[in-house]
């Protein structure tokens, strides 16, 4: 039976093992940019400190003194951004150097690596990229959109191209929470809001494609039942047929009538989209 499960569960550490105090592992204090690194944020009396754990040496974690309301790790390598206020920076932990510095003109609300060597910045009224390499400072991508006042930003997610980028927040409305979303196309430069929770980009190839079809995958909980919609963004490449849009049914149990998507992730391999609830594993095929 183990077999036929899609997913393996197996736990690697224990946070705790390796001295971090329970009430660090949270949203507001821990960040995992990959599975290579974990970022915590502590207190000890008046110091503040950012733990880092190489999960290729967890057990030796890295324990540095800073002044940042947030840390992210980059995905990859030993290079870690922090954030005071509205000063962004970019150390380079092995050869304990700032790489970069930045003062924002508004604040921001939430940040995440989007690739290997560029950090997606939502602030309050616009969304920014900032590549680690150079002198460059934060390029504005677009603004967002009305759809959003409100909201609590929970994820930016972008394709491997960095062309389709994706804005999601959460608000409560008439007793539930609802999804906002703004998909935007670098190329049109044209913005499209979506209501949904979850969302995901993949490229996966279809039979008898030559070429990968780029996915764009969203899920969203409205008072009626849950919802997972797969369509393809931007046009097919040459030869290739299109990609047949698809909606599916989720259903959520009736004793969590308020649950809803919270994270998604694809499986371009397998062909599989697995997203999380508040409350419950959930998973589906394309």
């Amino acid at each position: 039976m183990t077999e036929q499960l899609p997913i393996k569960f197996q736990e690697h550490l224990q946070l705790q093992s390796v001295g971090i105090n329970v009430k660090n592992i949270g949203f507001s204090s821990l960040t995992m940019e990959s599975d290579k690194f974990i970022c915590v944020r502590e207190k000890i009396y008046d110091t503040a400190f950012v733990i880092i754990i190489d999960m290729a040496d967890p057990t030796n974690p890295i324990k540095r003194p800073i002044t940042a309301d947030s840390a992210i790790m980059n995905p990859t390598s030993k290079v870690i951004a922090l954030k005071a206020g509205k000063t962004l920076q970019i150390f380079n932990i092995e050869l304990r150097r700032r790489m970069k510095t930045y003062a924002m003109e508004e604040d921001c609300i939430f940040w995440k690596w989007v690739s290997v060597n560029t950090i997606g910045i939502v602030a309050e009224t616009s969304v920014y990229h900032w590549t680690m390499e150079g002198d460059s400072q934060p390029v504005k991508m677009f603004d967002r959109h009305q759809s959003l006042l409100g909201c609590q930003i929970i994820n930016y997610r972008t394709d491997e191209s960095l062309q389709w980028l994706l804005v999601n927040g959460i608000q409560a409305q008439e007793g539930r929470v609802v999804g906002r979303m703004q998909l935007y196309s670098v190329e049109r430069k044209v913005s499209q809001p979506i209501e949904g929770h979850a969302a995901a980009f993949t490229q996966f190839k279809l039979e008898p494609n030559k070429k990968t079809s780029k996915l764009f995958s969203f899920a969203v909980r409205r008072p009626q039942g849950g919802k997972l919609h797969i369509i393809e963004v931007g046009t097919p490449a040459p030869d290739n047929q299109a990609f047949q849009k698809k909606v599916i049914d989720v259903q959520f149990p009736a004793e969590a009538p308020n649950d809803f998507p919270v994270a998604m992730q694809t499986s371009a391999k397998h062909g599989v989209i697995f997203f999380l609830s508040y409350k419950i594993w959930l998973c589906t095929h394309v």
